[in-house]
């Protein structure tokens, strides 16, 4: 008996060690339909707050400004306060100088081993996951398997990388050869950076190895992938699987079914699909037109526009106000992005009506304007708190009615209207799907603003060049002011019930 109790304790006890062996090293990553009910907040860690707290100006933008992810921590309140659940966040591998400019944009990789000092320690890195991930906020790291730095032909610097067979010859490409010649795209120099082989085996399993490492050493929640059309599809595919996170890829172009062809490589994209129809209708053209892409969008895209990155601004294009002075029309540009379908995206700085234009003026330091007052920082706010409120993601959208300079479009239970005309607008909006006597009350009045449905219509009286979002008044308890309530996300319950299972792999 006792020899037979001895075995079987022995047995339990390789059991056990490998089910911790198991737990130890199983992650638990974040699927795009989980991300689809984040809202996610872009910067540059260089550009966003500094360890000090200094807040002079950056004299330079093609140099490091010294914004760092101490600075991040300690200014999360200012992005969580706006209603935001993740952070884009710049590359973090160590980069180079190139003067007369600086790798502060992440861009320019040179050690793959290391992170970028320049925005603080390893720990720093770690503790600014650890702080984002104890107030659900989760993290999403920019990541490039395209290009390094630009060092010419002299690889020398670079690790591991460091010999030519690792790299395509030298060839250009030209901006004709985007939308006519994809081997160019896939085999020559982006801005002059040399261009990785990935069809050297070596190359794609380091490539490979680094990013399931970097997912896994620091709890990363998603990844967004850069220059994704300079990379044959093959590679993408095995990037996405070795991540094992949400990836969501920047194919720079505006043609939809080349945009289409990289869903399935990346689990999603950024929405170029209507990022310039986006911003031509709030800057004053017409809702009748954005209405036929809107129409043909949802279409041609399906299910897959669910997970799709909307956004008004981001650091490659000059920003939406960039010569054109007009506030209203960015915050008409930001409700309809964080309402329509797909997973909003705002870039720091447009809540303080920046308005940069090429790089790097439209990366501009933060620092020096952190005013949660603006009216755009207010709108973010409530209309992130309407988002989660009513949980629009798991709604369709749906067009009700539109004219030349209005739109009205409901996301479930919420009905939000926009408007580019700079006079009182006056209408009567049919189509309307809530029953008679509905009361609907708009957030951005204090709940002042209210209109009742009739016989499937409701009359809309909006100031000109305004915007509304109206929710049923009785289910805010009669509230008379949403800033008076904080509405945020119970922790996430699958991350509990998972809790035994997936713990975080062990750090060395």
């Amino acid at each position: 008996i006792n020899a037979e109790y001895m075995g079987f304790g022995k047995m339990i006890k390789i059991f056990y060690g490998l089910l911790i062996f198991f737990v130890a090293s199983t992650f638990c990553g974040h699927s795009k339909e989980e991300w689809k009910s984040r809202t996610i907040y872009q910067l540059l860690t260089d550009r966003f707050a500094r360890s000090n707290g200094d807040n002079s100006p950056c004299s330079d933008l093609q140099h490091y400004c010294g914004g760092t992810y101490q600075g991040i921590i300690n200014n999360l309140d200012y992005i969580q306060e706006m209603g935001f659940d993740a952070i884009w966040i710049s590359p973090v591998v160590d980069n180079a100088d190139i003067p007369p400019r600086h790798g502060y944009h992440g861009y320019w990789a040179r050690d793959w081993t290391k992170l970028n000092n320049h925005f603080g320690s390893e720990d720093d890195f770690k503790k600014f996951i650890s702080e984002c991930h104890s107030r659900n906020i989760w993290v999403m790291v920019d990541v490039v398997a395209n290009h390094v730095a630009p060092v010419g032909l002299d690889f020398s610097t670079i690790y591991p990388f460091n010999r030519a067979e690792h790299y395509h010859d030298w060839c250009d490409i030209d901006d004709y050869d985007f939308d006519h010649n994809q081997w160019k795209v896939e085999n020559c120099r982006l801005a002059k950076l040399p261009d990785l082989k990935q069809e050297n085996g070596w190359v794609t399993d380091t490539l490979l190895a680094w990013v399931k490492n970097l997912v896994h050493n620091y709890d990363i929640d998603g990844l967004r992938v850069d220059t994704v059309p300079e990379v044959p599809k093959w590679f993408w595919y095995k990037f996405t699987e070795a991540a094992g996170v949400y990836t969501i890829g920047e194919v720079f172009n505006f043609r939809w079914d080349y945009l289409r062809g990289y869903i399935g490589p990346m689990n999603s994209i950024l929405n170029y699909a209507i990022f310039r129809e986006l911003r031509e209708v709030f800057k004053g053209g017409s809702f009748n037109n954005f209405a036929n892409t809107i129409s043909a969008v949802q279409n041609f895209f399906g299910n897959e526009l669910n997970y799709m990155g909307n956004f008004v601004d981001n650091h490659d294009n000059p920003r939406f106000l960039n010569g054109f002075g007009g506030w209203d029309g960015l915050m008409g540009a930001l409700t309809f992005s964080l309402f329509f379908t797909g997973i909003p995206i705002v870039y720091y700085g447009d809540e303080q009506g920046y308005g940069g234009g090429d790089d790097p003026n439209n990366r501009e330091e933060l620092w020096t304007h952190m005013n949660r007052n603006t009216a755009i920082y207010q709108l973010i706010k409530k209309v992130n708190e309407v988002r989660k409120q009513y949980k629009v993601w798991n709604y369709p959208f749906r067009d009700l009615w539109h004219k030349d300079h209005m739109m009205a479009f409901t996301k479930g239970p919420v009905l939000v209207v926009v408007t580019t005309r700079g006079q009182q607008v006056e209408e009567d909006v049919p189509n309307v799907p809530f029953p008679d006597g509905t009361r609907l009350c708009d957030v951005f009045s204090g709940y002042y603003d209210c209109i009742n449905v009739n016989g499937g219509r409701v009359h809309l009286s909006i100031p000109g060049n305004k915007h509304k979002v109206y929710v049923r008044h009785q289910l805010y308890h009669l509230t008379t002011n949403l800033s008076l309530i904080h509405i945020s996300e119970p922790t996430r319950p699958e991350r509990i019930s998972y809790a035994v299972f997936c713990l975080k792999k062990k750090k060395n």
